[in-house]
């Protein structure tokens, strides 16, 4: 018998100790804190849709976006005329949710209108205004996201035109992969770019909806500056943040965040408390430049196994959890990343880059089991990872030329690259069922953390690598057309086992080359229109306690695709068509008699879809965020009962509508921003052979923000976000299971001061 504790709780603050952080920043000199600090908001200085303009304060994105010293040493050789317009430009963008480039689908900065593949962007005025709190935050603001199981709101678990899930690699952070768990950090985040469709290309083994990459704030080259805040929750606690910035000579420029957590949660028990520090180097001279980050989190999460159903419905609301208060995910997560780039002349450039994670996880469940209609009592077992770690580290070696041959400009990326993912679980606890729990009258504390090893759960030990070769080029045949290229040859191995004694189930590798083809026309200066054709190929993950129903296989997809894109004046539009599909799709099959998660590979499943977006100002006062997407995701080809049926968690409709008015007051030259919509989910199947669904749902969010310029010198701004004003009960997360799924939080409020 054994009790799990918490090996690696931090020593928090208590609840006024939030002030303390903030504090921090009023003891430094005035001069310190300049007019553009970099805290805006909340957020990074540089305004989405032109994220990339000013290098010095734009996000880091390590072995995508170009390194700042590039662009430092290119505008050094412009005139005065063009510096100065470069300066209008950045102070005429602030406020946009539209971004004009992205570095997704080329490793480099591609305008809008001549990117090859589904791009959006969550512009950092986005982030600000909104404030999301989670990855998942992010399926609000980007057609054709959805949220999957996210084991008990404790994983980012995001769905891209139908497929996803919680370990299938997708998530970046500055190009590094990151393991399973919490990927976004709002003290820390520039700006969230989604690549749509296979992106295998450059991205390694991936899912053929998308990837996604969280680009974070880099050093300021310019100027000394801080920013300082606290946020405090309507729940009870908040948070605090402090950011520093700024050059250390010519040479050096330096950042460091740092933030403190502690938040009740939403539902009648449980808090979130989390430690963040985050240093960044920058480095530059002549034809190098380079970039070393670190960023440790301590965290201390509620893990909530959320509703369980009975036919088609809850047998209870959001108000009441059933399980204990002493459910949690917690443990510390490490990164570090960094690269080094080398101008060879002004058409080549090299670069290497890299990064390990590792996250040390725990956690403790109580796990729901069955569920008797006629008596009304819900059997429960105490469940829990003594230990696992999660690690990921990569290096990749990357040529960028940009070249005329035949009168005609290509711009060619190539490299090779490896990675190792590695997942290592100690014991796994596991106590027998448990009676006496009643959900319409629940009291707590009935059943203990305490377990016998489950000796077939335990021992889990999961090792990819992988390399691979890959070039693309882009070719423009004409000023308006551009025709493009590429192929990866990619190569995994994979030893996969568990158990005491420990047995090895899995131990193959596999090679498979993966072209791309693209066309870009833009007949006008505003419009263009693009077709791509794309695959994807990696390795099914299983994730603890689950096991796999028949043989093992690596997943394979492909897609088509075509659309169309409008730019002009800040406002970005939108529209695509796309067919996927995907062999060996892992899917949840309920639960075995040991509450172990079923999992088993589908032998085809199949996406089509229509997705729509705009983003960006409609006047001078008025700018927007409007989504759309149609998904039709199936099973193809399986067993006789799944058929035909939907792919779970995957709305046929969604969408979202924000709106958001700015300008200026008439007292001491205060800014003031107001906005809010609405965001809409459609139904959703809950099992493979579609028993039952899960209801659609809509939420409405709002803010409002107040900014003075220089109160003491400093700037100073005020902010009210809204959640769920009207306090809609809904799932957000359905499993594939009746006893797993996930409510969406309800309403709150948060107060912000920076």
């Amino acid at each position: 018998m054994r009790n799990i504790r918490n090996p690696n709780r931090g020593t928090y603050l208590p609840g006024t100790g939030i002030v303390l952080v903030a504090a921090l920043g009023i003891m430094m000199p005035s001069e310190a804190l300049a007019r553009d600090s970099p805290m805006e908001g909340g957020r990074g200085v540089t305004a989405g849709g032109a994220d990339d303009a000013v290098p010095e304060t734009g996000g880091r994105n390590s072995g995508i976006v170009a390194s700042r010293s590039e662009h430092m040493r290119a505008q050094r050789k412009l005139d005065a005329a063009e510096r100065r317009h470069e300066v209008l430009t950045v102070i005429g963008a602030r406020g946009s949710y539209a971004a004009s480039d992205s570095s997704m689908g080329d490793k480099r900065p591609t305008p809008f209108l001549q990117q090859t593949q589904t791009t959006n962007v969550v512009t950092r005025q986005t982030l600000a205004d909104f404030s999301p709190q989670t990855m998942e935050d992010m399926a609000k603001y980007v057609p054709g996201m959805a949220i999957g199981n996210n084991f008990g709101g404790t994983q980012d678990a995001l769905i891209k035109r139908g497929f996803g899930a919680i370990d299938d690699g997708s998530i970046l952070r500055d190009s590094i992969r990151m393991p399973i768990g919490r990927n976004y950090q709002g003290d820390t985040s520039e700006r969230v770019e989604i690549l749509k469709g296979p992106a295998s290309l450059f991205y390694g083994m991936q899912e053929p909806g998308g990837v996604i990459n969280v680009v974070t704030k880099a050093p300021d080259f310019r100027r000394w500056g801080a920013g300082f805040g606290t946020q405090w929750s309507s729940l009870g606690g908040g948070n605090g943040h402090v950011d520093v910035t700024g050059p250390l000579g010519q040479r050096f420029a330096v950042r460091l965040i740092g933030s403190y957590r502690n938040e009740n949660y939403w539902r009648n028990f449980g808090a979130n408390r989390q430690i963040l520090l985050a240093p960044t180097l920058n480095w530059r001279q002549e034809r190098w430049d380079g970039s070393l980050a670190y960023e440790y989190v301590d965290y201390d999460n509620v893990l909530d196994r959320g509703a369980v159903f009975a036919g088609s419905n809850p047998i209870s609301g959001p108000q009441k959890r059933l399980d204990e208060p002493w459910t949690a995910s917690f443990g510390a997560r490490h990164l570090i990343a960094g690269h080094l780039g080398y101008r060879l002349d002004t058409h080549d450039r090299l670069r290497l880059s890299g990064g390990y994670n590792r996250d040390d996880y725990h956690d403790r469940q109580a796990d729901p089991s069955s569920y008797s209609s006629r008596t009304g009592v819900l059997m429960r077992r105490y469940r829990a990872n003594g230990g696992t770690i999660r690690a990921n580290g990569s290096v990749a070696f990357d040529y960028l030329g940009d070249h005329t041959l035949w009168r005609m400009r290509h711009e060619i990326t190539a490299g090779i690259d490896y990675e190792n993912r590695n997942q290592d679980q100690g014991n796994f606890y596991q106590s027998a069922n448990q009676g006496g729990f009643f959900p319409a009258n629940p009291v707590y504390g009935g059943l203990a953390p305490i377990g016998r090893v489950n000796a077939a759960n335990s021992n889990l030990q999961q090792n990819i690598n992988s390399a691979s070769g890959y070039v693309k080029d882009n070719i423009h045949l004409t000023g308006s057309l551009i025709a493009s290229g590429g192929v990866r040859y990619q190569w995994f191995g994979l030893r996969y086992g568990s158990g005491i004694p420990f047995v090895q189930t899995t131990d193959a590798s596999y090679t498979k080359p993966l072209p791309f083809a693209a066309l870009v026309w833009q007949p006008f200066r505003t419009i263009s229109f693009y077709g791509d054709y794309s695959q994807s190929f990696g390795a099914n993950q299983l994730s603890a306690g689950s096991v796999l129903e028949g043989g093992y296989k690596p997943t394979t997809g492909r897609e088509f695709e075509v659309g169309g894109r409008y730019e002009d004046h800040g406002l970005t539009a939108d529209f695509a068509l796309y067919h996927i599909r995907k062999k060996n799709v892992l899917q949840a099959a309920g639960l075995d008699t040991d509450g172990n998660l079923v999992q088993r590979l589908t032998g085809l499943a199949g996406s089509k879809g229509f997705e729509a977006s705009l983003s960006g100002a409609l006047t001078r006062h008025w700018s927007a965020i409007l989504a759309y997407a149609w998904t039709d995701a199936r099973t193809i080809r399986d067993t006789a009962a799944t058929e035909g049926h939907q792919l779970i968690g995957v709305p046929r409709n969604s969408g979202s509508v924000f709106l958001t008015w700015a300008g200026n007051l008439p007292w001491r030259t205060i800014t003031m921003r107001a906005g809010g919509g609405v965001h809409l989910v459609g139904t959703r199947a809950a099992t493979l052979d579609n028993s039952f669904q899960v209801p659609g749902y809509g939420t409405v969010d709002a803010f409002i923000s107040w900014t003075v310029p220089r109160i003491f010198s400093r700037q100073l701004s005020l902010q009210l976000n809204a959640v769920n004003l009207l306090n809609q009960g809904y799932i957000i997360a359905p499993t594939g299971s009746a006893y797993r799924n996930s409510w969406g939080q309800g309403r709150s409020f948060a107060v912000a001061t920076s």
